[in-house]
C-alpha cells in the first residue's frame, strides 16, 4: 500500500527549513513535478528512499527493520521525509529490510573489512598527544588563526576569483602569495578554510569576505577566534561523523573504513565532511600527523554548550602569554618578540606588510604601507603615536622623516566620483605630468579633461588602490561608500522555490474537484484506505472507506465501520485524508 497520500499532508504541513534539508538529502527527480502528488510519488521511490536511509546508521536500520524505532528514531525518520513523528512508510521498512538482509546474507555489502589496510583494528581509537604536545599544537593553531586574518584582510581590499572547485585561479594566487605572510602551510588550505567559515563566502566566483562577520571578528581576541573557528568546525561535523572521529585513528583510509562499517547503504555524503574535518582540525592544532589533541576528542563526546566551555578551558588555559609591545629597527622591520594581541597586530597591520607570523612576528614598513595607511584616514602624528606608544626602543629618525614627509604630500592627489565618472585630480601641474605617463597606472585608463584632472571609468576604491600601490597619496574626496550586498547566497534557493510554488498552487485548490479526484485516484490505485469527509445536510460527516471506483462524479468504496457499500457525490465531498 503507497504511502503517497500520507506524505502528500506532511510535504504540505512540514516546516518549510526542514522540508527543503530533507529534500537536499533525499534529490528526488523534480522534473515534471506539478504538484504534491507528484513530489510524493518522487520521493516513494526506491533510489530517493536509499538517500534518506543513507543517512541512518547500521544499528538505526536493524531497528527499523525490525519495527522497533524509538521516538529520536522516528523524529529523524521525520525530519527525512521517511514517517512522521508516529510511523515510518511501508515503502521505507521494504528498503530498510532490503540492506539489513543483504549485510546479513554477504558480510561485505556495504562494509569495510575488520582491519584495513593500515593495520589498524576496527574499534581502535584516535592516537591521543600527550600534554605537552597538545599545548604545541595549539600554539601552532593559534599562528594559523593569524594567518587566516592576515588572508580575509587581503580579501577585504580586493575579492579574489576562484574557479568552479573552489580553488584559486592562478592571477588571483600569484596576487595573494605577494600579499600573505610566509608560511609552511599552503595558501590553498587556507582559502578552504575561509569557505568553510562563517567569515567567507563564494559568489559569483569570487571569494568575499562577508563584512557583518568580520567586524565581529575583529573585536575578538586571539583566544576567542580560535574558539569561534574550533567551534565551528564542530558544528560543521555530522552527528554520525562525531560517533566516527571518536572511535578511530585520524586517518583518512580508516575513517572511510569506520564509515563504511556504519553507513551500509552509503558512507559517500559523509566522507567530504571528515576530510574537511581532518583538514580543519589540523589547521587549528587539534591534529598533528595521526597524533590528535585530546581536547578535540573531549568536545565531540560532549553537547555544544560543554564542548564550547571545554575547548575554551582548554585554550585559555595553555594559551601562550600575549604582548603588546615591538620592536622598530632602522631597516623600518618591526619584530614582536612575542605573540601580539590580535587588536595590537590589526592595528600595525593596517599600516606595514606582514613577512611572517610565528610566536614571533616580523612586520615591514615602507613608503607604501604609510601611504596606505593615509589613505584609509589615519593622521601622520597619530601613526606615530602608535608606533611610539608599543615600541621598546626610539623610533628611527629615518622612519619619523618619511612619515612626516608622506604626510605633508598627502592629498595631493584627490579622487572623487561625479555624473558616472571617476575624477583624478593632482594638485601639482609636476604631479599631473607624471600621473599622464606613469606605466604602473596604466591600467587605469586615465584620460585628461582639464589641466590637472583625469577622468576613468573605474570605481573609486578600484583607482586610490592601484594609486597607492603605485607610490601617489590618493585620498578620497567626497564619494560616498558603495552599498554592500548581502553575501549570503542560498544553496538551496531551487528547491525552496519548488517547495513554495507547490505549496501555493495547493492552498489555491484545496477543496477543487480535480484535486480532490486526485486524492482519490491515488487511493484506489494504492488501495488504500481513507477517510473522506462528507457535507451532509446537518453538517460535517467522516466516512472510512476502502474506495473502488470514480466515475460520472461519484466515489464508490466499502465503509469499514459499517461495513456496506456507499456512492458519495463527490460534489459534497470536502476532504480526504489517510485512514486512522
Amino acid at each position: 500500500m503507497s504511502s503517497a497520500l500520507s506524505l502528500v499532508n506532511r510535504l504540505a504541513s512540514h516546516d518549510e527549513q526542514v522540508l527543503v534539508g530533507a529534500l537536499a538529502i533525499r534529490a528526488p527527480k523534480t522534473i515534471g513535478v506539478r504538484d504534491l502528488f507528484d513530489l510524493a510519488e518522487a520521493l516513494l521511490t526506491p533510489v530517493s528512499i536509499d538517500q534518506g536511509l543513507a543517512r541512518l546508521s547500521h544499528e538505526e536500520l536493524a531497528h527499523l527493520a525490525a519495527g522497533t524505532p524509538g521516538s529520536e528514531l522516528l523524529a529523524v525518520c521525520d525530519a527525512l521525509l521517511l514517517g512522521d513523528a508516529e510511523h515510518v512508510f511501508p515503502e521505507v521498512l521494504e528498503r530498510a529490510n532490503h540492506w539489513i538482509a543483504a549485510t546479513t546474507t554477504d558480510p561485505g555489502v556495504g562494509r569495510a573489512e575488520a582491519q584495513t589496510t593500515t593495520g589498524s583494528e576496527a574499534g581502535d581509537g584516535p592516537v591521543l598527544a600527550t600534554p605537552d604536545d597538545a599545548v604545541v599544537a595549539l600554539h601552532e593553531g593559534l599562528v594559523a588563526v593569524n594567518l587566516l586574518d592576515d588572508l580575509l584582510a587581503a580579501l577585504t581590499h580586493a575579492p579574489s576569483r576562484v574557479n568552479g572547485t573552489g580553488t584559486l585561479t592562478k592571477a588571483a594566487a600569484v596576487h595573494l602569495e605577494a600579499v600573505m605572510p610566509r608560511s609552511d602551510i599552503d595558501l590553498q588550505s587556507f582559502v578552504s578554510w575561509a569557505v568553510h567559515t562563517p567569515l567567507a563566502s563564494v559568489r559569483a566566483g569570487a571569494l568575499q569576505v562577508v563584512s557583518d562577520r568580520f567586524a565581529v571578528w575583529m573585536k575578538m581576541t586571539n583566544v576567542e577566534r580560535w574558539l569561534f573557528l574550533a567551534t565551528t568546525w564542530l558544528e560543521g561535523i555530522p552527528s554520525l561523523g562525531r560517533q566516527i572521529l571518536r572511535s578511530t585513528p585520524w586517518t583518512e583510509t580508516d575513517l572511510r573504513a569506520a564509515a563504511e562499517r556504519e553507513l551500509i547503504v552509503s558512507h559517500a555524503w559523509i566522507m567530504p565532511a571528515l576530510t574537511e574535518a581532518l583538514a580543519t582540525a589540523r589547521l587549528l592544532g587539534l591534529l598533528r600527523g595521526e597524533i590528535v589533541s585530546p581536547a578535540a576528542i573531549a568536545a565531540l563526546a560532549r553537547g555544544a554548550g560543554d564542548a564550547n566551555e571545554h575547548l575554551r578551558g582548554f585554550a585559555e588555559a595553555h594559551a601562550p602569554t600575549e604582548t603588546e609591545t615591538f620592536i622598530v629597527q632602522h631597516d623600518l622591520s618591526v619584530i614582536a618578540p612575542g605573540p601580539l594581541s590580535a587588536q595590537v597586530s590589526t592595528r600595525l597591520r593596517s599600516m606595514s606588510d606582514v613577512e611572517s607570523r610565528g610566536m614571533a612576528s616580523t612586520f615591514r614598513l615602507s613608503a607604501e604601507s604609510v601611504s596606505r595607511a593615509l589613505a584609509s584616514g589615519v593622521d601622520g602624528t597619530e601613526l606615530l603615536g602608535f608606533l611610539a606608544a608599543h615600541s621598546v626602543t626610539e623610533l628611527p629618525q629615518n622612519l619619523v622623516y618619511l612619515t612626516n614627509d608622506l604626510s605633508a604630500k598627502h592629498g595631493s592627489v584627490r579622487v572623487s566620483r561625479i555624473s558616472g565618472r571617476t575624477l583624478v585630480e593632482a594638485a601639482t601641474d609636476q604631479l599631473a605630468a607624471l600621473l599622464g605617463v606613469d606605466s604602473n597606472v596604466r591600467h587605469l585608463q586615465l584620460t585628461l579633461t582639464s589641466e590637472r584632472t583625469f577622468a576613468t571609468a573605474l570605481e573609486p576604491r578600484s583607482v586610490i588602490t592601484v594609486l597607492v600601490e603605485a607610490g601617489y597619496p590618493a585620498i578620497p574626496l567626497d564619494t560616498p561608500p558603495a552599498p554592500e550586498e548581502s553575501l549570503e547566497e542560498d544553496l538551496d534557493a531551487g528547491l525552496r522555490a519548488l517547495v513554495k510554488r507547490l505549496r501555493e498552487r495547493d492552498e489555491d485548490i484545496p477543496m477543487d474537484a480535480s484535486w480532490l479526484k486526485r486524492q482519490l485516484d491515488l487511493a484506489i490505485r494504492n488501495k488504500q484506505r481513507v477517510t473522506v469527509t462528507v457535507q451532509m445536510p446537518d453538517g460535517e460527516r467522516d466516512f472510512e472507506l476502502e474506495v473502488t471506483a470514480l466515475a460520472n462524479g461519484r466515489l464508490r468504496g466499502r465503509d469499514l465501520r459499517g461495513a456496506v457499500e456507499r456512492t458519495l457525490p463527490l460534489a459534497f465531498i470536502t476532504a480526504v485524508s489517510p485512514a486512522g
